[in-house]
């Protein structure tokens, strides 16, 4: 006897709304919580919130520890924030209540180098309570950190592996665009990078180090390099606002990881409005030399909604700890894996 896998969401943001409504869309999953933090959404319904997409009568609460008590899930979708300090007290709560995590928290994804304490901490929390805890996403999680490490299985060789994500930011979220400084001027954009504001792509370094440690490329160096702006040479209008000329697009971001001076891993993430064309890009130097393109490139929300949902089955039946996107079985489309009755 089968049944559907009962998750909480917390987090209904901008793209926790979509969560939501993908959760509600799958047969094999049953939302049984969502938590979030704004006080205006509590007591409000899915019915309401998503308005003609479901008529889920699932009411929003800030009080986490209130549903936990209940023990009434077999998972948790954390989609809160981006820093792992931010997210740790709700992720321990989750694992102490006796819920598998799985969390879209970039810096989660690889946090080994920046945050060992953390890791080690949730590992051991994980274990002793049977649970597991995985970070994930679109990027980081799968298109250039895992897609590149599972594309060398073929290799007798691995030289360098290059990533390119070169994505039309018009297509994304407003709050997407915000965040990589869309419409501002060349100085307002420097002055929000500097002071943290904005963030731009997070998690180039962790994946460097997840492609390091998964292939044992013998890194001695990996860092980001300075965030640049990249400009309108033309007013430009999309959906979210009006590019006047000499503004700001969107952004580059860089991470290399180097060996004795020489980069071995480049990843390269453009995001700006009016890109083109769209692409997600893996080239490996070796034998054989190894070429992806996507064309097109993943649609960011989709995909990382994708991501998380399908990481739900996998994760309830990983062994107990902390994991990362490389130590577990290759993710897959789960629509039509069910929970044991």
């Amino acid at each position: 006897m089968t049944a559907p896998f009962r998750v909480i969401q917390i987090g209904f943001g901008s793209l926790g709304k979509h969560i939501s409504s993908s959760i509600l869309k799958r047969e094999n999953l049953e939302l049984v919580s969502v938590i979030d933090a704004n006080p205006e959404l509590t007591g409000k319904t899915l019915r309401e919130l998503l308005q003609d997409e479901t008529d889920s009568e699932v009411s929003l609460t800030e009080d986490l520890h209130t549903i936990l008590k209940t023990g009434d899930a077999d998972i948790a979708l954390v989609a809160t924030a981006s820093s792992i300090k931010a997210v740790f007290p709700t992720i321990e709560a989750c694992l102490r209540s006796g819920l598998n995590v799985v969390s879209i928290c970039e810096e989660l994804s690889y946090p080994y180098q920046k945050s060992p304490d953390i890791a080690g901490k949730l590992d051991q929390i994980a274990k002793e309570n049977g649970k597991t805890v995985v970070g994930t996403g679109i990027n980081p999680g799968y298109l250039m950190d895992l897609l590149p490490i599972v594309l060398t299985g073929p290799c007798q060789t691995v030289d360098t592996i290059r990533v390119t994500r070169h994505m039309n930011s018009s297509y994304r979220r407003p709050s997407f665009q915000k965040k990589i400084g869309t419409g501002m001027t060349k100085e307002e954009f420097r002055k929000n990078i500097d002071e943290g504001k904005i963030t731009g792509h997070v998690g180039l370094v962790e994946s460097i180090q997840m492609i390091d440690a998964a292939l044992n490329l013998g890194l001695d160096e990996v860092k980001e390099l300075p965030t640049e702006a990249i400009i309108a040479k033309n007013k430009i209008t999309n959906s979210f606002t009006t590019i006047e000329k000499g503004n700001v697009l969107g952004l580059r971001s860089k991470g290399v990881g180097k060996r004795k001076g020489v980069e071995i891993v480049t990843l390269d993430f453009q995001a700006y409005a009016e890109a083109t064309p769209q692409y997600d890009e893996v080239i490996i130097e070796g034998i054989p030399r190894m070429h992806q393109r996507i064309e097109g490139g993943v649609q960011g929300d989709q995909g990382t909604i994708g991501m998380l949902l399908n990481m739900i089955p996998m994760v309830i039946k990983e062994s107990p700890g902390f994991k990362t996107m490389k130590d577990i079985p290759v993710p897959r489309n789960t629509m039509r894996y069910w929970k044991e009755a």
